[in-house]
């Protein structure tokens, strides 16, 4: 019989803080974006310092989203190791005994008896 642990399945971090840093990032990404627009639109026109407050805001506030993030989860040190099985709910038996049944079937059963494949 298969021994298993009741350990919880693993933590990936997913809650409303992260979701947080994640849209401060997002919002960050899309500032940067819309001040990179502004400039190309208004070509010689654009207000430098309009676009160079979007690009440098957006860029703090993606910079402090990451960093938020790495201190909050801290990925280096919470990380899946593929060689070693986790629980994951199921009960599953190692071993299973074929029935008397299906037994009697197999000693009995020949190559001849075997149906034949179509091409």
């Amino acid at each position: 019989m298969a021994t298993e642990t009741n350990t919880s399945a693993h933590n990936t971090g997913n809650n409303s803080i992260t979701l947080g840093f994640s849209l401060l990032g997002g919002l960050g990404m899309t500032l940067m974006i819309l001040g990179a627009a502004i400039g190309v639109i208004g070509g010689e026109n654009a207000d430098s310092a309009l676009v160079g407050l979007f690009v440098l805001s957006g860029f703090l506030m993606l910079v402090a989203g990451i960093g938020a993030w790495l201190a909050t989860v801290r990925p280096w040190e919470h990380f899946d190791d593929i060689n070693e099985p986790h629980y994951h709910g199921h009960h599953h038996e190692d071993h299973h005994e074929p029935s008397d049944e299906l037994l009697a079937l197999d000693e009995g059963a020949s190559e001849k008896e075997l149906p034949e494949t179509t091409h």
